[in-house]
């Protein structure tokens, strides 16, 4: 199959991109999924009432909306680099910003809590930003970042399967993503950073199952295929077939493993 040459070269313009007709109900189906253990997360690092929280990537704003019922007496500042989805209905003490987080900057020391949700995978600036969200916690705040880790489409036992997100791995590269590599080693880079009680909560997703999770992955493989068979990377038939696979009887298959870690910032 001849490739086109319109990958795009950032999340932001690619197939979960906010232009897409369909992200605002994916968006949906991500916080259904996703926010029940991104709550544990936030809530092992003791949430204070007063804090002050950033929050990079807010999507649709569950989670920017949740913190803020946490910290009545804080803030929230939720920054996406497209605030379409995020709903007007916001509490007071929530704040949202459009820019991308790579462009902006805080003052050293503005936040007790900087929190990010499948963000830092997609910027191929992620190590440097955990390097400044460290320089926006005060001491004593925390740092929570959560990613996947995808496996590698070559595993996969199915061949619509392994054709599918073998082109998907062509897309990521091309915007500069990391989903296969990056999440295993948030830990390691929180504990480098200078951060200190690294803690680590994981998930293992699976394509098939009946759940949240299998709503989500149908709502991705249906705007992932749409871009990749527009960029000449798979046919309309090999969307179908993976489709067809992972809604069909007795499918099961491990597609990636969610990663979240969090670390306190060493008092002065």
């Amino acid at each position: 199959m001849s490739h086109d040459t319109t990958l795009a070269t950032d999340y932001a313009s690619g197939a979960l991109s906010k232009d897409t007709p369909a992200e605002r109900e994916r968006l949906r189906l991500l916080q259904e999924w996703g926010d029940p253990d991104t709550r544990r997360a936030l809530r092992a690092v003791g949430l204070g009432t007063d804090w002050r929280c950033l929050e990079i990537g807010a999507g649709a704003g569950s989670v920017a909306r949740w913190i803020a019922g946490q910290c009545p007496e804080g803030s929230v500042t939720a920054v996406d680099i497209d605030t379409r989805y995020l709903d007007d209905s916001a509490p007071a003490n929530l704040v949202t910003r459009t820019g991308d987080i790579r462009q902006l900057d805080f003052p050293e020391g503005s936040f007790d809590l900087v929190h990010s949700r499948l963000t830092f995978c997609h910027l191929p600036e992620r190590e440097e930003l955990v390097a400044r969200a460290v320089r926006w916690l005060k001491p004593g705040g925390w740092l929570v970042l959560g990613d996947p880790m995808c496996l590698p489409a070559a595993l996969s036992v199915h061949p619509p399967i392994r054709r599918f997100f073998a082109a998907l791995e062509e897309g990521w590269a091309a915007q500069g993503s990391d989903m296969t590599g990056w999440a295993t080693t948030i830990p390691a880079r929180l504990a480098r950073a200078g951060l200190r009680d690294i803690d680590v909560l994981s998930r293992i997703n699976l394509l098939g199952d009946k759940g949240p999770y299998a709503a989500l992955a149908a709502a991705n493989i249906r705007q992932e295929g749409a871009y990749l068979v527009g960029a000449g990377l798979l046919t309309r038939a090999d969307v179908d077939a993976v489709t067809e696979l992972c809604a069909g009887p007795g499918f099961t298959e491990i597609r990636s493993i969610s990663v979240y870690a969090w670390g306190r910032k060493e008092e002065s």
